[in-house]
């Protein structure tokens, strides 16, 4: 699990749905690099939109901030047990998430057990083999990406700060990224 506690799930969005998230969303999806997202259970819709997908990674709870992420590779596998299930992995375009990982590390032979005793469902046996959140599969609800609009906003604000009067002429090297303090 990520070592930030910051519970995280990723919507995975049709692009252009930027301010009605709850209409783009394909799918839910875990991230497991800061540039890689897994989707346990890939739609149909992930592989038609052909217009492009977003990531949209969503800290639940208070910590953390919503990233709007382009994709730009999607590799689909299948899963044993047959029923058309498959996953995949969206690696993303430019930006990387800022957000830790959140999903914790496991060995194949430990994956092909879980996976014949969930009958190739991958998100059930992640959550057996205890290396993502219970309920994780869930946790993209409509009500969740109905605020995302308004968080988003509200992060964008920026913070404003002023430092006080009193500078000596030493101290505004600590304010600009470019400038070296001379020694003393």
């Amino acid at each position: 699990m990520s070592s930030s506690h910051v519970r995280l799930v990723v919507s995975v969005q049709a692009a252009g749905f930027e301010e009605k998230p709850a209409e783009g969303h394909l799918a839910t999806g875990l991230l497991v690099e800061p540039g890689a997202v897994l989707v346990p259970a890939a739609t149909e819709g992930i592989a038609e939109a052909t217009a492009g997908i977003d990531l949209l990674v969503l800290p639940l709870g208070e910590a953390g901030r919503v990233e709007r992420l382009v994709a730009e590779r999607v590799t689909f596998s299948p899963l044993p047990g047959g029923k058309g299930r498959r996953f995949a992995v969206i690696r993303m375009a430019n930006d990387d998430s800022r957000h830790e990982p959140n999903v914790g590390e496991f060995t194949g032979s430990r994956l092909d057990e879980a996976l014949d005793r969930h009958e190739g469902d991958l998100w059930a046996a992640l959550e057996h083999l205890g290396v993502i959140a219970p309920g994780s599969r869930d946790a993209v609800t409509p009500e969740l990406l109905r605020r995302v609009p308004e968080v988003v906003a509200e992060q964008r604000k920026p913070e404003f700060e002023e430092p006080d009067d009193g500078l000596v002429p030493g101290d505004r090297c600590d304010l600009l990224p470019t400038c070296r303090k001379e020694p003393a």
